[in-house]
């Protein structure tokens, strides 16, 4: 599970426990188990190549 608050609450937490499963959290900030942050490198990196802003980054085909 991620952080988010109302994941760690006590209430949350039994009915979780009471169905058999087990809780596991993430890391605080874990970006390489985050894909997101994989495909926003890549998109960082071609902005860099084609030196332009993110906003004709995304108007225009990637390929």
């Amino acid at each position: 599970m991620d952080n988010v608050s109302f994941h760690k609450r006590q209430d949350i937490q039994s009915a979780i426990q009471k169905a058999g499963l087990i809780l596991e959290y993430l890391p605080t900030y874990s970006p390489d188990m985050n894909p997101i942050e994989h495909k926003w490198a890549q998109a960082k990196a071609l902005r860099r190549r084609r030196q332009c802003d993110i906003d004709t980054l995304f108007s225009e085909p990637l390929f």
